[in-house]
């Protein structure tokens, strides 16, 4: 599956990506909205989904985290502006009739007015977030991962997002949380919730210019047993 129109990813890729699986397929839209719009559609096909996530489509960190709660429970993530749930963000919650919202992010990233919309959409909404980005993903591992024993977590620096972005399907698949670090650094947080989640296996994502080797050996202190 090719993600985005052409201007994100070629026809040329799309032609290469032919080589190696007898179907490829593009799911993209007009903008980065529709494009979630159009994943959504194609992955949840039925309505009644668990969960549908919404996060701030102008920056990565809360979709990041959200991301793998949402394949670990059976639900898309859509974007929304600041202060307004796009239209075709509208027509698709409708569609899926989920049977609850969570809003990632502070007010500060998704506003109370799209949470106020969002309740047209499901009987529950809930909000999901923290001061920073690092806290955010402690609070969507909470609320998606409430029992210690994870087979596994992911960490990926909070501050740029293709490692967590890679990292968010695999964590999703393999039932555990993507969490934020500094480069140099595991935030209190993040400290406290892998004490709290026990997890078989931690995966650091990136190289030590993303995750330092300190963080991965702060983290490994961590492993249950």
């Amino acid at each position: 599956v090719i993600l985005g129109g052409t201007g994100a990813v070629s026809s040329a890729v799309e032609k290469q990506a032919r080589s190696y699986a007898g179907s490829v397929a593009r799911q993209g839209g007009a903008n980065r909205y529709d494009t979630a719009v159009a994943v959504s559609k194609a992955a949840f096909p039925k309505a009644g989904v668990p969960v549908a996530y919404i996060a701030n489509g102008m920056d990565f960190p809360d979709a990041l985290a959200g991301a793998a709660a949402a394949g670990a429970l059976g639900g898309p993530v859509l974007l929304a502006k600041k202060g307004e749930l796009p239209g075709p963000v509208k027509t698709e919650l409708s569609r899926l009739k989920p049977q609850r919202i969570v809003i990632l992010g502070g007010t500060g990233a998704v506003s109370s007015a799209v949470e106020k919309q969002a309740r047209s959409y499901a009987g529950s909404v809930a909000r999901q977030g923290g001061a920073n980005r690092y806290d955010t993903a402690v609070a969507v591992s909470k609320a998606a991962f409430p029992k210690a024993g994870v087979p596994v977590v992911y960490i990926a620096n909070g501050m740029d997002f293709p490692d967590a972005l890679a990292g968010a399907a695999a964590a999703g698949a393999l039932d555990g949380p993507v969490l934020l670090t500094k480069t140099g650094e595991l935030p209190g947080s993040v400290k406290t919730e892998l004490s709290r989640l026990k997890p078989q296996h931690i995966v650091v994502l990136g190289g030590t210019g993303a995750v330092s080797a300190a963080v991965e050996r702060q983290a490994s202190a961590y492993l249950a047993g």
